[in-house]
């Protein structure tokens, strides 16, 4: 039997399709809109000639037509513009005449932007600079690099892209890094071969040149300093964000006291890379913040096999506060096409006063004062404890150990003899594991504790030493998770209360976890970081091509005329969408094979401009593709709650509405974020309205 309750609501969704094709959208509070202009709609008797005649009669006339809206909707549709009159004057006329269905306000939209909600991002001038007091000094606002809007005109999704950091070494376990470390493929962490035959035993991150091995720990704080500038994670509810967290990080450690590196680790380092990239690892860029005033041709001849490679090498211009062209600093200032030489801007858009410069040998500038990154996390900065009820344990990290957040993870705590790989029992999985030391490396103890679903893992003593007297480690950096030493005693003391729940902190300490630092060595990661940007928007341009759109899409400055080559700062945003139309050059090469397609194009005649359909992820070329209910059924907690359901584009903003006459809308909960995943939305007792419920939905600018 048909159910005439749902009758209404199929009817009520086929309208919001229609009103969603029709081209209606909700008006947002606070919208500015261009004073004295409006938009207007006609009723549907009414022809262009009596629309005319009607405006006419106002001393009014259409300053644009929407030949193919108006089509669609069968009404005429268009842009009224009057000299001397105000916004509010104008809609009021035109509400008064009965030929006249709507008439509105002509809003200026913008690019919605999302802030990441990492808690030190105010600090991160560079991506958004709002004007705010940075380090105690106050910013220009929109003095950045476009951070946020270029990320909105991203390609989604794509394969891997790396950039090596050529420095200091990089903490590899830095909750903000982690995550964004590259991994090699080919490589078993701690077996002492070389797995994937390039010549290093365990380069299972990179390796350090200076010395000779796999451990990449930061001699220093500048490496890792420069990678989270690069790449730290994004939209993790900590800490910073880096320029491209999409990016990961290639670890090459050419300098064991932090400060300086010879050339010939440098050469190694070089080497390394390009082994890797003709290895298949996609390899975009090389980090240099370094340098120095003496040529060397073998590095020049590095350079040259780098570019040949694919790789573009991103260097500091050096902090002297001198003239490159007439005394030279390298690598910057080799010739070479693929490198790029970054002199340090200010947050009020000026030539930082240490920075290098050079009208020839220098490119462009990008953010190099008071950057706050990511500082090597040390032991004596971290709080490692277990509580169980009363209790509170002491603990240190195993080396190489995950970390938790700073109020930890609360857990079943479950016993797991030494560790074996069938010593799990069942219910560990999503908990804590209390394993004894004894027989296993504490890295096989992990691993087994990882296969089973184990979120914590907690080693005590197998002998009566106190606490942190050897050093513990799990043997190479990696995907870990939280792992804690504790006594003998302690473990014993643990042991005789379980089953039971408990707390593992191994957290950093964020106030000891970041650091402000100035330098051309801060402003080069900024590019680096672009030019990974670049390669995943456009994978398939070449070294020269992707050079060139980093340097030819930059933003004037004043300052930079004379001093840099292009004379401009960084601009992401530029470099995503040249001509500013709103689209990005890699989705209107994607779709229409060339640049020439406009934002208020609609070439598939589905009622969408060519924007609208990039907001949207819909397919510009295809009529049947559009913004649109994807299905819609009872759900919910009761039986007359409707649940709608629509595909959705990362990081862009949904707003679902209701009505029950098709005149008043309101907001059917807050906007929703997509996730590149179908979103649902709930609709409570909708089912219950005799009357029929109408919705749609739209972008939020």
């Amino acid at each position: 039997m048909r159910d005439r309750r749902l009758a209404p609501v199929v009817k009520a969704l086929v309208r919001a399709l229609l009103a969603l094709l029709l081209g209606h959208r909700g008006l947002m509070a606070g919208d500015a809109v261009v004073e004295g202009e409006a938009l207007v709609t006609f009723k549907p008797n009414i022809a262009a000639a009596g629309a005319g005649a009607a405006l006419e009669r106002q001393a009014l006339q259409m300053a644009e037509t929407y030949d193919r809206i108006s089509r669609h909707d069968r009404r005429l549709a268009g842009l009224v513009r009057a000299k001397g009159r105000s916004t509010a004057q104008l809609l009021a006329m035109l509400k008064a005449d009965p030929n006249v269905e709507t008439a509105e306000p002509n809003f200026i939209r913008r690019i919605a932007v999302n802030p990441p909600n990492d808690s030190h991002f105010s600090k991160l001038w560079g991506l958004q600079n709002t004007g705010q007091i940075v380090d105690g000094k106050r910013g220009t606002r929109g003095v950045d690099t476009n951070f946020l809007p270029a990320w909105k005109l991203a390609r989604p999704g794509g394969g891997e892209v790396v950039v090596g950091v050529i420095d200091t070494g990089v903490n590899l376990s830095h909750p903000d890094l982690a995550a964004n470390v590259w991994i090699n493929p080919g490589e078993i962490a701690g077996n002492g071969i070389d797995d994937d035959g390039n010549g290093y035993l365990d380069d299972v991150h990179g390796y350090d040149f200076a010395v000779g091995t796999p451990q990449l720990s930061d001699s220093g704080d500048h490496g890792t300093h420069v990678a989270g500038t690069i790449a730290a994670v994004g939209k993790n509810h900590a800490g910073i964000i880096g320029i491209n967290p999409r990016a990961k990080i290639l670890t090459l450690k050419v300098s064991s006291n932090g400060t300086t590196m010879t050339t010939s680790a440098l050469l190694a380092a070089y080497n390394y890379a390009i082994t890797l990239k003709q290895h298949g690892v996609n390899i975009v860029a090389l980090n240099a913040s370094y340098g120095g005033n003496s040529f060397s041709t073998s590095e020049q001849n590095a350079m040259v096999a780098l570019r040949d490679a694919g790789i573009i090498v991103c260097a500091a211009a050096g902090n002297d506060g001198t003239n490159n062209d007439s005394i030279p600093f390298y690598p910057a200032g080799y010739t070479t096409e693929n490198i790029i030489s970054v002199a340090a801007l200010t947050q009020g858009n000026g030539l930082a006063s240490f920075s290098n410069f050079g009208v020839v040998s220098v490119d462009l500038a990008a953010p190099g004062v008071n950057i706050y990154s990511t500082l090597p996390v040390k032991p004596a900065t971290k709080e490692s404890r277990v509580t169980m009820g009363a209790t509170v344990v002491a603990a240190q990290e195993i080396t190489f150990s995950g970390l938790t957040v700073t109020s930890g993870i609360t857990r079943t705590i479950h016993a797991c003899g030494i560790g074996d790989g069938g010593q799990f029992p069942s219910g560990v999985s999503g908990n804590i594991a209390l394993i004894q030391r004894g027989t296993l490396t504490f890295a096989a103890k992990v691993t087994h504790a990882m296969a089973a679903g184990v979120v914590g893992v907690i080693i005590y003593d197998n002998l009566s030493d106190p606490l942190g007297t050897s050093n513990w480690t799990l043997g190479a950096a990696g995907n870990w998770i939280p792992a804690l030493q504790i006594s003998r005693a302690s473990g014993e003391a643990l042991l005789a209360q379980l089953v039971a729940s408990g707390t593992l902190v191994n957290a950093a300490v964020e106030s000891q976890s970041y650091q402000y630092l100035d330098g051309t060595s801060m402003a080069a990661p900024h590019v680096s970081g672009a030019v990974a940007f670049a390669a995943i928007n456009d994978p398939s341009e070449s070294v020269s091509q992707r050079v060139s759109r980093v340097l030819n899409q930059v933003t004037p400055v004043a300052a930079l005329a004379g001093k840099t080559t292009s004379g401009g700062r960084l601009d992401l945003l530029r470099m995503v969408d040249p001509d500013g139309d709103g689209l990005p050059d890699w989705w209107e090469t994607e779709h229409f094979g060339n640049l020439a397609e406009t934002a208020a194009g609609d070439p598939d005649a589905d009622g969408f401009t060519s924007l609208e359909e990039f907001l949207s992820g819909t397919l510009p070329t295809s009529a049947a593709s559009r913004l649109a209910f994807s299905s819609s059924a009872r759900g919910g907690s009761s039986a007359t709650d409707f649940q709608l359901t629509f595909l959705s584009v990362e990081d862009t903003l949904y707003q679902v509405q209701r009505s029950d006459d098709l005149v008043s809308w309101s907001a059917l909960g807050p906007p929703l974020v997509g996730t590149g995943a179908p979103l649902q939305v709930i609709d409570a007792d909708a089912l219950g309205n005799s009357a029929g419920r109408f919705y749609r939905m739209f972008v939020v600018p």
